[in-house]
């Protein structure tokens, strides 16, 4: 049973790109409240952020490089029950004394009501075509003919691209 460890754990450091399971433990407090900010930002007047469904998951993209990539929900928006999910990109820093801080690179509109839900942040990265690209695979539900708006139920992929600090959807999503 160790031999795919092994082998995976090898083809993990060839590639120069090691992923973190995903985070069960609570998001860091310097985090949440970069997540909130955000999310005042891109709120209406009557949305707020559900922080208690926001999930996070670590990259390690190149040596001494941290990658955190949130995702997180806003909803309520327009008074009713429309919801936005979205994908947050921070890089990951240590300031003086030791504190830790986050720096935006990018966020992008993932999910939402009546499109599609990511339901669990489980990211599979892999090196784009470009130097420091990296190619995201998000397992997601799409609303299909016969699902309510807010309950998407066909199996999709999301795929993603972060490349010079920002995030464009590939061609190619199901």
């Amino acid at each position: 049973m160790r031999r795919p460890i092994v082998l995976l754990r090898s083809a993990c450091l060839s590639l120069g790109l090691c992923l973190s399971p995903p985070a069960w433990a609570a998001p860091p407090p310097a985090l949440l409240e970069q997540v909130q900010r955000l999310s005042e930002l891109l709120r209406d007047g009557y949305a707020s952020w559900y922080r208690e469904a926001t999930e996070t998951q670590t990259l390690q993209p190149d040596a001494g490089q941290t990658l955190l990539l949130v995702l997180f929900t806003v909803e309520g928006f327009g008074g009713g029950n429309r919801h936005t999910q979205y994908l947050a990109a921070f890089e990951a820093g240590e300031g003086a004394g030791g504190k830790p801080y986050y720096t935006l690179l990018d966020v992008i509109a993932i999910g939402g009501k009546g499109w599609r839900a990511i339901e669990k942040l489980q990211a599979r990265a892999a090196r784009g075509r470009t130097p420091g690209e990296i190619v995201l695979s998000l397992p997601a539900k799409v609303v299909g003919p016969d699902d309510a708006p807010n309950f998407p139920g066909r199996p999709a992929s999301v795929r993603l691209s972060l490349r010079d600090g920002r995030f464009s959807e590939q061609a190619g999503a199901r």
